[in-house]
């Protein structure tokens, strides 16, 4: 079966000046980036902050072009698919409901844009979408006549979602979808997801730093380190057994409720990752708590899905 989304040694790059009369420096966001999404999944994509996914998203929505590789959507090459092939393929859901909307416009018209700008569907019938679309996110007629800031969080990142939908894509990028709701928000949010997704096969590539929403909603895992995937296995079972030491630095980061544990120590030190100075071998070794020399001069490959020099049969390519 053709995969939903293939990506293959995808990179992007940016060049930025430091200081006025800096010279240019080369940012690495995304470096050979490479993995399948199969229709109906829901592919969880964490990391560090500036790791490089939500550059990694704009890439496969369009948004930006890759300095190499390449996108497929559903087998199609991306870069062959005009702007309106490509909305009816694939739609993003930001992390900032409230920046995303147009604060000028009502409701119904936010969400009656992308069949708007596909042009050709008669108004009748772009508003019996529309309604149907508020409908389906628990929102009412009404609520389509009013404007974003007349409504709460949870409800703006409902238009969003509505919005996403109308046009019926089969992927949804969603980016940080949670992170500006309040928890219990977040839950409703996270439920229709669910919901939607069962109820129009979609499919879905979820991005959060939040490892409980991810390990909630994500059938696979993938975690990214400065533009690479390190690591990627069932959610279950990154979870339970991670491999990378990155990976497991991350899972004992999460905070925990019980009184009297502190912030937890995992070892990283307090050196950040710089994508415009990436280390040679392994580019966490600078910061892995187990690291061996070799690490400073080889680079791993992928072994049992995750790119370590110390798991068994890793080497040098």
């Amino acid at each position: 079966m053709t995969p939903a989304i293939e990506v293959r040694n995808l990179r992007r790059t940016f060049r930025v000046r430091s200081g006025l009369f800096g010279e240019d420096k080369q940012i690495v966001a995304v470096d050979d980036v490479s993995f399948s999404l199969p229709t109906g999944g829901v592919l969880g994509l964490v990391g560090e902050s500036g790791c490089g996914k939500s550059t990694l998203a704009r890439v496969i929505l369009g948004l930006l072009p890759p300095s190499a590789g390449e996108v497929l959507v559903e087998g199609q090459r991306l870069s062959t698919l005009d702007r309106r092939a490509r909305a009816r393929l694939i739609q993003p859901v930001f992390q900032d409901p409230f920046a995303s909307l147009n604060p000028r416009r009502r409701i119904r018209d936010i969400v009656a844009m992308p069949l708007v700008a596909q042009g050709g569907i008669p108004s009748r019938q772009i508003a019996g979408r529309v309604a149907e679309m508020l409908a389906r996110v628990g929102l009412s007629a009404e609520q389509g006549e009013r404007f974003p800031a007349q409504l709460s969080g949870g409800q703006r990142q409902r238009v969003a979602i509505a919005r996403a939908l109308v046009l019926r894509p089969r992927i949804v990028i969603c980016d940080e979808p949670t992170s500006a709701l309040d928890v219990s928000v977040q839950a409703q949010i996270l439920n229709l997801l669910a919901e939607l997704r069962r109820d129009l096969n979609l499919t879905y590539l979820f991005i959060s730093h939040n490892l409980a929403v991810v390990e909630h909603v994500a059938s696979d895992v993938a975690v990214m380190y400065l533009g690479r995937i390190v690591e990627r296995n069932v959610a279950g079972t990154l979870f339970r057994a991670p491999k990378h030491p990155y990976t497991k630095a991350l899972l004992a980061s999460v905070l925990t409720p019980e009184p009297g544990l502190g912030v937890p120590d995992v070892g990283l030190g307090d050196v950040l990752p710089d994508p415009a100075n990436i280390p040679p071998g392994c580019r966490f070794h600078p910061r892995c708590p187990v690291a061996q020399p070799r690490c400073a001069t080889q680079t791993p490959l992928a072994v049992a899905g995750a790119e370590c020099l110390l798991l068994e049969g890793a080497g040098t390519p």
